[in-house]
């Protein structure tokens, strides 16, 4: 008996070290993959800052958030959403900050290549006129074409430059850009012209976007507000009827119902959203 009590003191023992040990490297990986994420997607947004300390705000507040959640008695399932919500944040922060760059320097390029254009048809290289533009133009356009200037200048063909650019804002506006460009330096061509009618082009583009925007914008009100309207209800419940909404948070049949609640809200805002998104 002594015997088997050993044998399972050690056995649990061996697998409480394993599941810690994995743990760890688990946060260690997430970590430096937080840090490596973070600094490209800010370096990649002209923000220079140390995220190191970004790092420490992010677990601060993982670990605070759910803290303060529990102090105010809030349920168990307003805590777990809390850290998986704090958990998934910086992610969908980064990609709602590179979506609104890519929007502002969609907006920016019909003036740019008006002015480009404009410079090469008074007698300006291609690379000059680029330059003339990035003295004038602020903003996030005017760091991506800076940018690739210095690329240049530091030894990189021009080819591998706009490439460069491309990957870095990925929208299909500048991949015309980038195209037309690379055409007409490996085929010849008026780029001149081409840029010229390519600022006409995207900006034909970008009004149709916003008036297709502006009749769908109801649609997507709509869905957002059916998305979050059972939840809200719940919330106003928990306040008004805390013991009658609690078995919802504590009992099997709450959770499963739960469940069903956040699978079907997921469906139906998924089927709105293929909807009301039109490509153009």
């Amino acid at each position: 008996m002594l015997t088997i009590l050993c044998m399972l003191f050690l056995s649990g023992g061996l697998i409480a070290y394993t599941l810690m040990d994995t743990g760890s490297d688990a946060w260690v990986r997430h970590s430096d993959e937080f840090t490596e994420n973070a600094d490209q997607n800010l370096q990649r947004m002209f923000v220079f800052t140390d995220t190191k300390k970004l790092l420490i705000v992010y677990v601060a507040a993982m670990f605070l958030v759910p803290l303060v959640l529990y102090i105010m008695d809030f349920s168990l399932f307003v805590i777990l959403g809390s850290f998986v919500a704090v958990f998934f944040f910086p992610k969908s922060y980064f990609k709602w900050l590179a979506k609104r760059r890519a929007k502002a320097i969609n907006e920016a390029l019909p003036d740019a290549l008006q002015q480009i254009s404009g410079s090469m048809k008074a007698g300006s290289t291609f690379t000059s006129a680029m330059q003339a533009m990035v003295e004038e133009q602020k903003g996030p356009i005017g760091q991506e074409f800076s940018l690739l200037l210095r690329e240049q200048r530091m030894g990189a063909r021009m080819e591998e430059a706009l490439d460069n650019l491309g990957e870095r804002v990925q929208t299909e506006e500048m991949d015309l850009v980038i195209s037309a460009a690379l055409i007409s330096q490996e085929v010849g061509g008026n780029l001149s012209e081409i840029l010229s009618r390519l600022s006409t082009t995207i900006r034909k583009k970008l009004e149709m976007e916003g008036k297709v925007k502006a009749l769908t914008s109801q649609g997507v009100m709509q869905g957002r507000v059916v998305t979050a309207l059972p939840f809200l209800i719940i919330a106003a419940l928990m306040g008004v009827e805390e013991k009658a909404t609690q078995p919802l948070f504590t009992s099997l049949l709450g959770w499963t119902f739960l469940f069903a609640i956040i699978v079907l809200q997921i469906m139906g805002g998924t089927m709105i959203k293929k909807i009301v998104t039109i490509d153009i």
